[in-house]
């Protein structure tokens, strides 16, 4: 189950007017009496971050300016930072991009140059502490992050520059249209692998939101990603699923469904060989195999490692799974397997939930449609769903069914 989430602000958590979820806090409560922590993951400043959540600094985590510190009430609990010879270097070098604005990025305050007025308007709506000096070269400080604002366009003027200048010796990230960040090791993801140690929780028990290329690695350090639905084109590569834009409340929305905040049942992806996972098995055996007199756990059950497995879960028990796959009989189109429900829950809506997000999960993968073999019983619950068959009976497992698919694409 999920016990650490993060998620990303601007353009994730934040809606396109800068505005928080208007049911955040509820959802905060609900999740930390459930003992699931949240950790906000931006390239903001921390002191700017706290603002943002009056009242909740001691019960948020901040993973702040991209990765490089993690502060826990009130305290930095991770710092990463960079050698004074480094980062004056990459000072020395900025100055010869026309219209790059760069700050550094310290645990205490931000410190930066008179760079005018749209650069000031800018750089305060994320540095809640700023100090102005006349030379970033004299600063005596621990810089953890050099922060870029662009006068022209990061991704064509400073972005390019300044990761040709890097040579692989540091990260260099676009956090933003006219943002660029220049990072020693340390990165979201970097933060958020270290965040799961300090936690004691799994890749498997994290999940992350995020929709711009400074999350890509948060993307990889845990196993539930999400992309916002409005994120970039190479973060959507890399997310395991694609969630409502961030004006649609995708974050909220998404944590309510995977976490059971609401109906008390939650469905999720449960990773090959979790403790979820042997009770998808569970499941399967009692509801599919057991009654035909057969036994799951004799079978050769290998190839499901390259599954997709996913399971409803209430009080902490799965009481719905249903399996993905490429189709192996028809080439662009994706398979579900193994649909089981508690007889307790079925006719409370678990099946039609657990489908919801294998659809989604079987888009994303570029499918033009999922098949299934319903049994002949079922196939009314197949039907309701927009199934339609597409062939005559047929003996599985020396029952009747059905042949019938599901278009994704139009």
């Amino acid at each position: 189950m999920i016990k650490l989430i993060a998620a990303d602000m601007d353009g994730t958590l934040l809606d396109s007017q800068k505005r928080l979820p208007p049911d955040l806090f509820d959802v905060l409560g609900k999740l930390r009496e459930r003992g699931v922590r949240f950790a906000v993951a931006s390239g903001r400043q921390y002191y700017n971050l706290v603002r943002q959540f009056p009242g909740m600094e001691n019960e948020i985590l901040f993973l702040c300016e991209n990765g490089t510190m993690i502060f826990d009430k009130g305290a930095p609990i991770f710092l990463e930072p960079m050698e004074k010879r480094d980062w004056q270097a990459l000072i020395k070098q900025l100055r010869e991009i026309p219209g790059a604005c760069p700050i550094l990025c310290c645990p205490d305050t931000a410190y930066c140059e008179d760079f005018g007025a749209e650069f000031a308007e800018n750089a305060s709506m994320y540095y809640e502490k700023l100090k102005y000096v006349d030379d970033l070269l004299k600063v005596e400080a621990n810089v953890c992050k050099i922060a870029v604002y662009d006068l022209k366009d990061a991704e064509t003027n400073s972005y390019p520059a300044m990761k040709k200048a890097a040579e692989g010796r540091f990260q260099v990230t676009l956090s933003g249209e006219r943002w660029i960040d220049i990072m020693g090791e340390s990165n979201k993801g970097t933060a958020l692998t270290a965040l799961e140690k300090l936690c004691g929780v799994s890749p498997e028990e994290t999940m992350a939101f995020g929709d711009y290329l400074n999350d890509t690695q948060m993307m990889g350090a845990c196993f539930t990603s999400c992309a916002m639905e409005n994120a970039h084109p190479d973060l959507k590569k890399l997310a395991r699923f694609w969630v409502p834009s961030n004006d649609e409340n995708g974050v909220i929305r998404t944590i309510r469904r995977m976490t059971g905040l609401d109906g008390g049942i939650a469905v999720l992806e449960a990773p090959y060989g979790s403790p979820e996972y042997r009770r998808n098995l569970e499941l399967r055996d009692r509801a599919l195999r057991k009654p035909l007199g057969l036994d799951l756990f004799s079978e050769d059950l290998s190839a499901e490692k390259d599954y997709r497995h996913f399971s409803a879960v209430e009080n902490g028990e799965v009481v719905g799974t249903m399996m993905l796959l490429p189709d192996p009989d028809a080439p662009g189109a994706f398979r579900m397997k193994q649909a089981a429900v508690a007889e307790s829950c079925r006719g409370k809506g678990v099946g039609r939930r657990l489908w919801e997000l294998v659809k989604e999960a079987a888009f994303r993968e570029g499918a033009a449609k999922v098949t299934v073999h319903a049994r002949k019983t079922a196939a009314g619950f197949y039907e309701k769903l927009g199934f339609s068959a597409t062939g005559g009976e047929f003996l599985e497992v020396g029952i009747p069914h059905i042949p019938m698919e599901y278009g994704l694409r139009g």
